[in-house]
Order: structure tokens, then sequence, then C-alpha cells
């Protein structure tokens, strides 16, 4: 991808969803779980909770309680295995942070997910040290869709909510929690089960790179 100029000075992502299709990697590793043990459905249907990613132990545990089921601890290390060797990036999206740092533009990453899992995940889409700051619950103290999150990662960054975008799928999360903060925001639509935004809407990856140029 060339480099080209962006109308913002700083550009927030979220990762699962939008970075990678998330959801498809756990409905596979779901489904191998699934076919091991011989139970289908219930695992499957769980991964449809709005609290994911996070809940996929809890969601295992109650797989593995409601059908009568042993070998939880060997189940959860496939399932682990599984996810992160059906991730699938979103190319553009994942090219997008170096190119856009490398023409002086500030990028960060805010994640729902635990720091240990958001290092794993950014090792498999090549993204280690590519971005300025990188946020976890851990990191404030606070997390999507706290509005504050997008503040304090602004100030780490050395900008303000004028200039900055947030990028995400979620518009629970992402999108509404960070124009509340000030910021511009797309909706990764492609990577989402929510309703288009009416505001700022990619359909394809390419949309984001339209949104974005000056």
């Amino acid at each position: 991808m060339k480099s080209f100029a962006c109308r913002y000075d700083a550009v927030l992502f979220d990762m699962d969803n939008t970075l990678h299709n998330l959801y498809a990697a756990r409905f596979a590793a779901a489904e191998a779980i699934c076919a091991c043990k011989g139970v289908f459905g219930d695992l499957l249907f769980s991964l449809l909770n709005p609290d994911t990613p996070t809940r996929i132990p809890d969601s295992l545990t109650e797989f593995f309680t409601e059908n009568n089921l042993e070998g939880y601890d060997e189940m959860l290390h496939l399932y682990e295995v599984l996810e992160k060797f059906c991730m699938r990036p979103y190319q553009i999206l994942c090219e997008l942070p170096r190119v856009l740092k490398e023409s002086g533009v500030f990028v960060g990453l805010i994640s729902n997910a635990d720091a240990e899992s958001t290092k794993i995940r950014m090792h498999e889409l090549g993204l280690e040290g590519v971005f300025d700051v990188v946020v976890n619950p851990e990191t404030f103290g606070v997390k999507k869709p706290n509005p504050l999150v997008f503040q304090k990662t602004l100030e780490a960054l050395g900008t303000t909510a004028d200039k900055a975008v947030m990028i995400g799928d979620r518009h629970d999360r992402d999108v509404q929690p960070a124009r509340d903060a000030g910021l511009s925001a797309i909706h990764i639509w492609f990577g989402s089960v929510d309703k288009k935004d009416d505001i700022l809407c990619a359909e394809t990856q390419e949309d984001v790179l339209r949104f974005l140029e000056l």
C-alpha cells in the first residue's frame, strides 16, 4: 500500500473484527470442539453473546457442564490453539497502521482483550511494535465503552480528539463512545454484527482508506 495524506493526526484502531475476523476463527474452533465431543449447537450459540471475546472460558465451562462432558482443560487448550491458527487478517486494515505511521500519523490500538491475548494476536497479525500505544483494560484501569479510555489514549499520543478518528466494528464500544469523547469514528461494518452506522460506515476495507484521505 502506498502512503497517502491522512486528514487526521491520530488514527485509533480496535483489534478484533476490525483488524481480523475473530468471529470466523472462533466459530471454526468451536465447531472443532463440538465435533470432538459429538455435541453440536450449544457452544456455537454461546459465541453470539455480545460480551465476547472475553467470555470463552465461561462459555466452554457452561457447554461442558450442561452436556456432562469431561476433558475441559484439554479442550480449552485445543480451542485456544485452533482460534489462533484460524485467524484471518483483513489485509488492508493490517497494512494501514504501518503506512500511517510512516506518513507521520500517530497510530494507537484500543482493545478490550487482556494484554496477553492482545500480544498473541498482534504477533499473529505481524503488528508487533507498529502501534505508538497499545491500550488494554489494564493500561488505564478503564475500557470501552468508557469515553475516558479514548481521552487517555490521546493524551498518551500527545494529540487531541478533534484531530483523531477511531476505527472499530462495535457501535456500542467503538463508534458512539469515541464520538462522545469528541473523536470522529468509522464503523467497520464488514466485520460487524451491528446495523450500519448512519454517519460513517465502511462496507469495504477500501472505504476506510477513502474516509481517511484528505
